[in-house]
């Protein structure tokens, strides 16, 4: 949807780019520009840029780019309207039109479907029928205060208690199923959530996202539920209680397996703690905890195997993500919910001051299910811990350590180092055998524009002419008149023929205008295009370099077509390249 340019460009000096970004994540100054570890790929080293005088940023890790509207879309999964309404709020401007598309009211409609039946739950928790809820969450030593904080609610043992009531509201029996609050088998539609414990998913702006529901009945299929994803609802890009633990003023995220855990904790005054949605956690969330400015994450995990693989897992994205990580270890508990009841929360409290560092958990992991005492198991101990100490990238926390191994199994420290040392070069070995590998064999993975890959000389020039296109646009239509047969590649093609639509439209001529028919991927790419060629694709020598290129990639293939041509035929395509060329 086209929005008036006098009101993007508002939009855009009303919501300056470093004040916008700096919500989400900690730029750093670098003269007239700004970096940060970008907050959509895992990274050590910072790639992503922000450029004041453009008003745009760019990652020259994972090619994310665009301007201010882009990045909301990017970091707040958003649709394109949905982001411009973001902005306008949060510079008190009002929309042109209350004009949306499909997907903008889809999403709404999401949200007044979710904080209804949320409504309904949390008032199904205090009626007469709710009592077997009440009865639980009261068990679990809830207080009415958390439970309204939290809004928990309960779904009452019947099939179509919700169905009916939301029905009456208005919302269609499609929407509902595509809500995942009802479920469709067999023509039959019934509700999903019958007899289980509500807990709501709020995403951090406070619209409640999803739901998950814990079964009353021992014989359940399922004893936690969580809803299905749904247009604002991927379990992976979320974590639960981070629109209350965001504003803690604790330095660190405890974060935890279930909802009960981090409900209690927050209840006995730990309200910086979080849980991931059924899944250990993932890339993304791991990046979206290093976007909120907490200096480190206390992972609070059963102390079981899965518990024990699980914080495995997180102490390596968070680590890939630039976040410290402690691990919570207990005994006399299985989850923080029982640690606090027993033991009370200021014991709680000193384990998590006592925690210790990853490295420290990882290193204690190695010696489980070995007998220190025997020659046999110190081995099986060294050869374990070599491979770890060898994948430390501190050559000072390295050094540590090798010598704790050696304190542990028993051996000079130089024996240790030494074999550390030859770990480290067998493992670069194999890392540039894989990379070279990688490079005679290449995959192609460009999906934004996977032509280039067959066709780099000619993408190439059209990157080239695009970028001239929108540094000079009183030149577009003699560019397109020097190019008869068009781009190669489909997507460089679309991005030239919008630009084209856009100057015929009268429009100027701005990064913001590729927002409304583009992907936040794809308006990465093009701002990849114009930080890649704008030093050089702006002169006639060049850009006529890149037309030749492309005319002549049309030229063979117009010849190898002509090969196989009935004489008529190629008089045919001769009269049409005639009258090309004569327009």
């Amino acid at each position: 949807m086209a929005l008036p340019e006098g009101f993007l460009q508002e939009l855009r000096d009303s919501n300056e780019i470093v004040s916008v970004i700096e919500n989400y994540v900690e730029l750093k100054r670098s003269g007239s520009t700004f970096s940060c570890r970008c907050p959509f790929h895992s990274e050590r080293t910072p790639s992503f840029h922000v450029y004041p005088n453009t008003q745009s940023y760019y990652c020259f890790g994972c090619g994310a780019g665009g301007d201010v509207i882009t990045f909301i879309r990017t970091i707040e999964n958003l649709d394109y309207i949905e982001a411009v309404r973001f902005l306008a709020q949060r510079s008190g401007m009002a929309m042109p039109e209350d004009r949306d598309d499909d997907s903008a009211r889809k999403r709404r409609r999401l949200y007044e479907m979710n904080r209804e039946a949320g409504k309904f739950f949390h008032r199904q928790l205090f009626a007469p029928e709710g009592a077997d809820g009440w009865n639980y969450i009261t068990g679990r030593q809830l207080n009415e205060h958390t439970i309204r904080h939290f809004g928990i609610g309960y779904a009452v043992n019947d099939y179509h208690k919700l169905h009916y009531y939301m029905r009456n509201l208005g919302f269609s029996e499609d929407e509902l199923v595509d809500g995942s609050l009802l479920v469709r088998n067999n023509n039959r539609v019934y509700d999903k959530f019958v007899n289980r414990v509500m807990f709501p998913i709020f995403d951090t702006r406070g619209n409640i996202i999803a739901f998950g529901g814990r079964a009353l009945a021992s014989d359940a299929p399922a004893k936690y539920l969580n809803s299905s994803e749904t247009y604002v609802f991927q379990k992976r890009d979320n974590l639960f209680a981070l629109n209350y633990a965001k504003n803690s003023k604790a330095d660190y995220f405890i974060l935890c397996e279930g909802y009960m855990d981090v409900i209690s904790m927050h209840q006995a005054g730990f309200d910086s703690a979080v849980a991931t949605l059924g899944t250990a956690i993932t890339a993304t969330q791991a990046r979206l905890i290093g976007r909120m400015g907490k200096s480190e994450v206390i992972l609070s995990y059963d102390s079981d195997g899965p518990g024990q693989k699980a914080a495995s897992r997180g102490i390596n994205l968070l680590s890939e993500a630039g976040v410290k990580a402690r691990v919570l270890q207990m005994t006399g508990a299985k989850d923080p919910d029982e640690y606090i009841k027993k033991f009370g929360a200021q014991a709680f409290s000193h384990l998590i001051e006592s925690s210790g560092g990853a490295i420290d958990y990882e290193m204690g992991k190695l010696c489980y299910g070995l007998d220190l005492a025997k020659e046999e198991d110190r081995a099986a101990y060294l050869k374990k811990a070599v491979v770890f100490l060898a994948q430390i990238r501190s050559s000072l926390e390295r050094a540590v350590y090798i010598s704790k191994a050696a304190d542990t199994a028993r051996v000079p420290a130089d024996t240790v180092r030494y074999a550390v040392e030859s770990e480290i070069s067998r493992q670069k070995k194999k890392s540039d055998r894989d990379e070279y590998r990688s490079l005679i064999s290449p995959r192609n993975t460009d999906k934004v524009n996977p032509e280039a890959a067959k066709l780099p000389r000619e993408e190439k020039a059209e990157r080239g002419i695009i970028c001239y296109v929108f540094q000079n646009p009183d030149k577009l239509a003699a560019v397109r008149k020097k190019l008869p047969g068009g781009f190669a590649t489909d997507f460089n093609r679309r991005v030239f023929e919008f630009m084209e639509q856009k100057h015929n439209s009268g429009a100027n001529f701005a990064g913001t205008m590729f927002n409304e028919a583009f992907s936040t991927e794809e308006v990465g790419r093009i701002y990849g295009t114009l930080n890649d060629f704008s030093k050089f694709a702006n002169s006639e020598d060049a850009v006529n370099d890149y037309i030749r290129v492309l005319n002549e990639y049309h030229d063979n293939i117009n010849q190898r077509k002509a090969g196989s041509m009935s004489e008529d035929d190629l008089l045919t395509l001769a009269q049409k390249l005639k009258e090309k060329k004569s327009k």
